[in-house]
């Protein structure tokens, strides 16, 4: 594998691909690499001839500057697993090759979704992830760019902005990877203490439960429409069970429309839905979310 760490080591290997024409894909990532990023990598693999992996701590997507500080940095065993799996290429950049002096400031803000529920939450955070994941596109052209599922508004966000920018990359969804309890891989999960990594399994519990409780309403009523009265009451018993851990402090736990990512205060049973939980684990915020139907 090559580890690139500036853009001009970049480029030659990128004019190398494509001399081959090869087929480029992409999968970008702050490191303290896990099993789901090594599943975006794996696929990526498996559908291009080249792959690159990026690992850069993009300062500004961080509202909280101690999250920055504290943001796990494992870069050596990073490097061992994308050998391992026989990655082409990692890019490996320093803030000052990411941010040049002469950069130009562009208007990002084409969606309410920088606004609400994480948005909300982390101001600036998504303008700071569009930003260095179109800079990032910008150099490397790939043909194919891999994202999870965990992350879903930030998936939707970069399928917009590609839509609405006409940019020629393919952005691939790919399933959340959990681990054998059920908790969603992520690498905040490496500060967990033992007793709040099992708490953090309730995260997943409670979005299952919901979505049982959603499918059992239907079944028993038999209706196409779980109205709103029913909706906020599964809602709240959700809610209940998952707070009632001393340790879990609820940031928030929506439903959307997954066609539009809306929320909504009814479920269609033709139609589909996701619920979206934030969560502190004592000091350490988690997300999840699952498919409703």
């Amino acid at each position: 594998m090559e580890i690139l760490r500036s853009i001009s080591s970049l480029q030659t290997f990128l004019q190398k691909c494509r001399k081959h024409n090869g087929r480029i894909g992409f999968v970008p990532t702050m490191g303290a690499l896990h099993a789901g990023h090594l599943s975006l990598l794996s696929k990526s693999i498996q559908d291009n001839d080249y792959t690159i992996c990026s690992i850069y701590v993009n300062p500004k997507q961080f509202n909280n500057k101690e999250d920055l500080v504290s943001y796990p940095r494992t870069i050596q065993s990073d490097i061992e697993q994308l050998n391992r799996i026989h990655c082409d290429a990692l890019f490996l950049p320093s803030d000052s090759e990411m941010y040049q002096s002469d950069d130009k400031s562009i208007e990002y803000n084409f969606t309410n979704l920088f606004n609400i529920l994480e948005g909300e939450k982390r101001p600036g955070h998504f303008l700071g992830v569009i930003t260095i994941v179109h800079k990032l596109f910008n150099l490397i052209n790939p043909d194919k760019a891999y994202f999870g599922e965990k992350d879903y508004q930030q998936l939707r966000i970069i399928q917009l902005f590609v839509k609405k920018h006409n940019l020629p990359v393919e952005i691939v969804s790919c399933p959340t990877v959990r681990n054998s309890k059920g908790l969603a891989l992520s690498s905040r999960n490496k500060n967990l203490k033992i007793d709040e990594e099992k708490a953090a399994l309730n995260l997943v519990k409670a979005l299952r439960n919901f979505k049982n409780d959603v499918i059992k309403f239907n079944k028993i009523h038999s209706k196409d429409l779980l109205e709103g009265g029913d909706l906020v009451r599964l809602k709240h018993l959700a809610i209940k069970n998952l707070v009632a851990h001393p340790l879990i402090k609820l940031d928030y736990f929506e439903i959307i429309a997954s066609e539009n990512f809306r929320f909504t205060n009814y479920i269609d049973y033709n139609e589909n839905y996701r619920a979206l939980i934030a969560v502190y684990i004592g000091e350490i915020r988690l997300i999840d979310n699952i498919a409703i139907n």
